[in-house]
Formats: structure tokens, sequence, C-alpha cells
């Protein structure tokens, strides 16, 4: 599904999902499933491991741009309920 659908798809069935927390996992289900490889150790323990698979899969720019606007708006949510 990818991002950004994957989010408004859990925000409009989240009442019916009945479940606490959902998460869109995005490329680690990949990674989980065996589907594509992680980034070399040295990426990993460098915190790039983004960088190495926007380097490998450059379609994904788009979405890391999306990144940085995610976290400003998920530092300063607040639900009204």
């Amino acid at each position: 599904m990818g991002a950004p659908y994957a989010e408004r798809w859990i925000h409009k069935y989240k009442n019916k999902l009945h479940a606490k927390m959902a998460i869109g996992v995005g490329g680690s289900l990949d990674i989980i499933a065996g589907k594509v490889k992680r980034a070399p150790l040295i990426w990993q323990k460098l915190n790039i491991e983004w960088l190495f698979r926007l380097m490998n899969q450059p379609s994904r720019w788009r979405r890391q741009l999306i990144l940085p606007r995610f976290a400003i708006r998920a530092l300063f949510f607040k639900e009204n309920n």
C-alpha cells in the first residue's frame, strides 16, 4: 500500500480495527519477509540504512521527502477525544 495510503487507511478504519495501536511498517515488512536485504552492518551502525535503501531504490525519494513533515506533525499531534 505504501505511504501515505497505509496511514490514511489506518486512520479511516481505526474504530473498526479495535486495536490500541496501528502502525504502517512500510519497507520493514519487505525486510522481514526476505524480499529486500538489509544494508551492510556499517550503514546500520551509522544509522543511515535509509540512505542505502534510497540509493538502491531511487523510486523511494518522494517517500523520503515526506518523513520530516510527518515527524513534525507527530510531535505536535493531539487527539481530541
